[in-house]
């Protein structure tokens, strides 16, 4: 069904052309090995994210960003040969294995048209999944398997446009991401050398089987929500300002001194949206609800990863508390636990049990069927392009849009930017999150209370 922008205007996007991109020198045929945090089967989703450009006048052909891009991405395809491979899952020992280099590697790039101005859809503000997925790319599955990467240029009646693109989680992390992205734009913008050359070792966080017969460990969340199981999800972007994390931080120190060690913005909102969410859901007391945390462990491999590093290097942290303790925990007492447990996933030793955990969970092929309403996952998507500038002509992206798999946005917060089009915001955070409709109300119930702290 067309999205409709006025009465008598339906959004309409066209696919004009797709085409497969690869490297512009060649790349001999190899296969790559992933390492266990790559392989956890919990990454192997596709990330979507969209770029919004505003217009820039005065365009020649050679520099209108379709062309500049595809230019750009196939000199990227260079150094990041891996991203134009083929992934695959083996029954054998459920492990993935890239097929990469040679004839038959390459990037879906498509180029989209549309007969609306940015300024119609606010830039993509607080645009629903479904009208979303227009602007990004589709091509992935092959026959044996699916291309890791692709990418969609979208151009608009005034001038601007999006870049929409579709990356596996199992190559690369926010930090991989970014990386990527930031390449890419420094190759558009004209530059012979990446400031950051890739590299691959993923064998650096490959880990070793136990020997034991321990179980491996999956957190185990029994809180209910009332409102669950239910057909009728939503997804809310909702803004918090600066002033209200000023304030929720001066309060939170007021309960308790920590010291030398200030909680951060993602401590203090994240404790205060678990609160929320808890509260939301009417999770039964007595019920176990969980707080999952991914922590970066670049600087705990011995020795640290290279700056070229790409792939997965983050371990999921949990912290466990009942629906009661919850409610009944003041914001210092969260924050002292997710402080606890980033410190634990910065052991060497902790590291290595992990990876150890992870290869039991893949060998024997282990999902979490249990009821996930108590789980409440949070990430940190803020400083995604933190290694570069994304700015390749058209000055930086003024709004950045994750787009979530229904099943992972259920159960994931996520801390974003706000858009450039909002002055007022300059310093504040955007959190996406989805809930049951009939929990929606009552959760921005509680956001709309975090001003008055």
């Amino acid at each position: 069904m067309p999205v409709q922008i006025s009465s008598s205007i339906p959004l309409v996007v066209e696919k004009k052309l797709t085409q497969m991109v690869k490297p512009s020198e060649h790349i001999p045929p190899q296969t790559l090995s992933l390492s266990t945090l790559d392989n956890d089967p919990d990454n192997e989703v596709i990330y979507k994210t969209i770029y919004v450009f505003k217009e820039k006048k005065a365009l020649d052909d050679a520099d209108r960003p379709e062309t500049l891009l595809k230019e750009a991405l196939s000199d990227l395809l260079v150094c990041y040969y891996p991203l134009s491979g083929i992934l695959k899952r083996w029954e054998s020992d459920r492990k993935l294995q890239l097929t990469c280099g040679g004839d038959e590697g390459g990037v879906a790039f498509t180029v989209a048209t549309t007969n609306v101005e940015l300024s119609s859809l606010k830039y993509l503000d607080n645009i629903d999944s479904d009208t979303a997925l227009k602007f990004l790319p589709h091509e992935l599955q092959v026959e044996d398997g699916y291309r890791p990467f692709a990418l969609q240029v979208t151009k608009f009646r005034c001038g601007g446009f999006t870049l929409g693109i579709a990356m596996s989680h199992a190559m690369c992390d926010g930090y991989g991401l970014g990386h990527t992205m930031c390449a890419l734009a420094e190759l558009v913008g004209g530059k012979k050398k990446l400031r950051v050359t890739p590299v691959w070792e993923r064998e650096r966080l490959v880990g070793k089987p136990r020997e034991d017969d321990q179980p491996p460990f999956v957190p185990v969340y029994t809180a209910v929500s009332p409102y669950l199981p239910t057909d009728d999800w939503v997804t809310e972007n909702i803004n918090i300002s600066a002033e209200s994390i000023r304030r929720l931080k001066e309060a939170t120190l007021r309960e308790y001194d920590f010291s030398n060690e200030a909680p951060t913005t993602f401590e203090v909102i994240g404790a205060y949206l678990w609160k929320s969410r808890v509260k939301a859901l009417s999770l039964n007391q007595d019920g176990v609800t969980v707080l999952g945390l991914p922590v970066g462990i670049r600087k705990v491999v011995d020795p640290p990863l290279p700056d070229g590093y790409y792939g997965n290097a983050y371990i999921d942290m949990y912290v466990p508390l009942t629906t009661r303790e919850v409610g009944e925990f003041m914001i210092s007492d969260i924050v002292k636990l997710i402080k606890k447990v980033k410190k634990k996933a910065h052991d060497k030793d902790y590291l290595q049990e992990e990876l150890s955990n992870t290869e039991d969970i893949i060998k024997m092929n282990l999902t979490n069927k249990d009821k996930k309403d108590g789980l409440f996952f949070l990430t940190d998507l803020r400083n995604v392009g933190i290694f570069g500038s994304m700015d390749f002509g058209w000055n930086e992206p003024v709004n950045i849009v994750q787009v979530v798999p229904p099943e992972t946005a259920r159960t994931i917060g996520m801390f974003m930017r706000p858009s450039r089009l909002e002055p007022a915001m300059v310093g504040g955070v955007q959190i996406m999150i989805t809930l049951p409709k009939a929990a929606m109300a009552k959760f921005k119930e509680e956001i709309n209370a975090l001003a008055k702290v």
